[in-house]
């Protein structure tokens, strides 16, 4: 059974805890993680000009594509893997929406687990089938703001 694992950033103030945001990509959990081991005082606005970055990139690509595809002689071969690209950028999209409605719902209920109990920072959330681990990530108070949405 492979275990996902879903990341809660908080920040803590005279005792009142604050969810600031939910990770749930590996790659930005151990990005945020390394960053506040290293001291990093704006980690997660750091980790939010990386997406902005990604996105740019992505949006980017897909705009080639779409220019591609809307050329008038273009070779039916090269057309139809336009055609499936943006086929399976709809699919990653739909996926990484709901992926991302889990992990808030999980994290609401890990949250509330937290905040009766401090002390647990690392820990598991199980059904019969899944087992979900949950990381509390504390970032420092200064400059953090709430993630910006993502349509």
């Amino acid at each position: 059974m492979k275990t996902n694992t879903i990341a809660l950033v908080v920040s803590v103030d005279s005792g009142l805890c604050n969810h600031i945001d939910t990770l749930c990509e590996e790659a930005e959990i151990q990005f945020i993680e390394n960053a506040i081991l290293s001291g990093d005082q704006n980690a997660l606005e750091h980790l939010y000009e990386k997406r902005a970055e990604l996105e740019k990139e992505e949006v980017a690509f897909g705009d080639y594509v779409e220019e591609l595809l809307s050329q008038p002689f273009l070779n039916p071969e090269v057309q139809q893997h336009g055609i499936l690209w943006f086929r399976s950028r709809i699919k990653i999209e739909k996926y990484q929406k709901s992926e991302r409605e889990a992990a808030d719902i999980i994290a609401d209920y890990a949250y509330k687990i937290f905040q009766k109990d401090p002390t647990k920072t690392d820990f598991f959330l199980a059904s019969a089938n899944n087992q979900v681990r949950i990381r509390i990530l504390t970032v420092p108070i200064g400059g953090v703001q709430a993630p910006p949405k993502v349509a």
